[in-house]
């Protein structure tokens, strides 16, 4: 053999020197390792791991613990450089924030950052997980983004921030001056959670629903039964789903899935002994029709959680389609709980979106969206009014983008400095009057050509819904140039602040399954 493990370290004997080259490579996908599967340091340390490595390739010796936090460590600062990088070339961005508490009551701050690159893409980059160990203050929130915004240099190019609604993050993006826009997922939680508490009827139901699924997710036995009567049916094994309060879209999978297995959970309970009451076939008609009401905001809450995909400008017309969706639906249906619960999503609705149309970030989302434009919007009053909002916009960009011929310095044609005469005043060379009317003339001009920028953009043909409006923006770019720059400010905005909680989900697993990584006074 040409290698050989000692009994007492489980270790092994290497056999002639690894290239440089290779040890590269491999400390690098170890690195790629420890990052992409949250692993911890200590890792190098098992002794199967080490006999893996060691199998793989005898002639590479593991690092230790402590060389391999350095070079995670390096990568990190190399990777952010790079980032600050690309962020210093990108003209405007979108962040998110979000606030997390560990199950060690640490808590946490984090800022995703949204922008489109060079190549029009979406692309994400995390600014940082800042530990909070202050009050959660608006004054304390604010000084922590500003000072992430500081050191990736971001002051100046934010066009919005999405966070849920807290009042102390509310508070601190006022505090920033900056636009803010609420998470869409986090405001269709609260519509329907508000909508399914206020309809009679419903309350009793959930709560005999998660009596049922707390039994058979808890009882070995009930679990068992469960299995062997979907078998029996020839059905899939599917296991029920618990409601969690937080999260609407709980209540919606759970009732889902036991409507779904309603005959095999029935026949289950029924050899079973248990005080759990089944549900009635009345209980599963409401299920049932509640759920038709339920299934687009679900749809919703999904699609506008993504994060490679232009979302931002989804939120007006997505709002647009639930609403009449709700409407549609009220006149169709004959159920009374379900009815009932409708009306309560529609005021709800209402009172959540009311501002939706008048946002600026939002509005203008929607309109340089080419699948959208006018077309997402509920109010047409609303939608002129953000036409000329974009209009303006675009004005100003034509304007900023004309040399200011008054400011430079024109050769005299004189040894002798220019005097005015009180009768002559022009004879400076420098008319008052003409300088009015020359400006005058460039404002006129710079809103003549913006609007009609903006009128030829707005009755060209929508694009198709599965289409890719950053495609769009860079093949027209040329036709459109200023409405192709304001698309990079605001299409990259994000529809919730789901990316900053994606980054504490996986927190959520590096605390749970390796402990103490997260812990701001522990290094390995």
């Amino acid at each position: 053999m040409i290698r050989h493990f000692t009994a007492k370290h489980g270790a092994a004997v290497n056999q002639g020197n690894i290239h440089v080259d290779r040890k590269r490579e491999l400390d690098g996908a170890l690195v790629n390792m420890v990052v992409k599967d949250s692993q911890p340091f200590s890792m190098v340390d098992d002794c199967g791991f080490k006999e893996l490595v060691a199998l793989l390739d005898p002639r590479y010796t593991l690092p230790s613990r402590q060389v391999l936090k350095e070079m995670v460590v390096k990568r990190y600062e190399e990777e952010k450089m790079k980032a600050k990088a690309v962020l210093q070339r990108v003209e405007a961005v979108s962040l998110t924030a979000d606030m997390w508490t560990s199950i060690n009551m640490d808590a946490y701050l984090a800022v995703t950052c949204h922008y489109v690159d060079d190549s029009a893409k979406l692309a994400t980059v995390l600014l940082g997980v800042l530990p909070f160990p202050e009050a959660h203050t608006a004054v304390n929130i604010t000084v922590a983004m500003r000072s992430l915004m500081e050191e990736w240099g971001t002051e100046g190019k934010v066009t919005s921030i999405v966070t849920d609604a807290g009042a102390n993050m509310v508070a601190s993006v006022r505090s920033l001056n900056l636009r803010h826009a609420l998470c869409f997922a986090h405001s269709l939680n609260v519509v329907v959670n508000k909508s399914l508490d206020a309809t009679p009827g419903l309350q009793d139901l959930r709560t005999r629903a998660r009596n049922a699924v707390t039994f058979f997710t808890t009882s070995t036995t009930a679990k068992e039964k469960l299995r062997e009567v979907q078998e029996q049916m020839n059905r899939p094994v599917l296991k029920l789903i618990q409601e969690v309060d937080t999260r609407w879209n709980s209540t919606y999978l759970m009732l889902q899935r036991l409507f779904k297995e309603r005959q095999s959970v029935g026949a289950a309970l029924a050899t079973l002994k248990t005080d759990v009451r089944p549900l009635s076939s009345e209980d599963y008609e409401t299920a049932d029709a509640c759920l038709q009401l339920l299934s687009p905001f679900f749809q919703a809450t999904v699609e506008l959680s993504e994060e490679k995909r232009v979302s931002g400008s989804k939120i007006i017309p997505m709002t647009k389609m639930l609403m009449l969706y709700l409407y549609d639906t009220i006149g169709k249906t004959s159920h009374d709980t379900a009815k009932l619960l409708g009306q309560n999503m529609v005021s709800n609705m209402q009172n959540k979106f009311d501002t939706t149309e008048s946002q600026t970030a939002l509005t203008l989302s929607t309109l340089l969206d080419p699948r959208f434009k006018t077309i997402g919007f509920y109010n047409q009053v609303q939608a002129a009014a953000s036409v000329k909002r974009l209009t303006a916009f675009c004005t100003q960009l034509r304007k900023n983008a004309q040399p200011d011929t008054h400011t430079e310095e024109q050769p005299s044609t004189s040894a002798q400095p220019a005097t005015a005469s009180v009768d002559n005043p022009s004879s400076t060379g420098l008319n008052l009057w003409d300088r009015d009317a020359s400006e005058a003339r460039t404002a006129r001009n710079a809103t003549a050509e913006a609007t009609v920028e903006v009128q030829r953009y707005m009755t060209d043909p929508p694009l198709e819904r599965s289409e890719d409006p950053l495609a769009y923006w860079v093949d027209h770019q040329n036709v459109y140039p200023n409405l192709f720059k304001l698309a990079k400010q605001f299409v990259c905005m994000s529809a919730s602040s789901v990316p900053s909680e994606r980054v504490f989900s996986k927190c959520g697993e590096i605390v749970s399954k390796k402990r103490n990584r997260l812990n701001p006074k522990k290094n390995l």
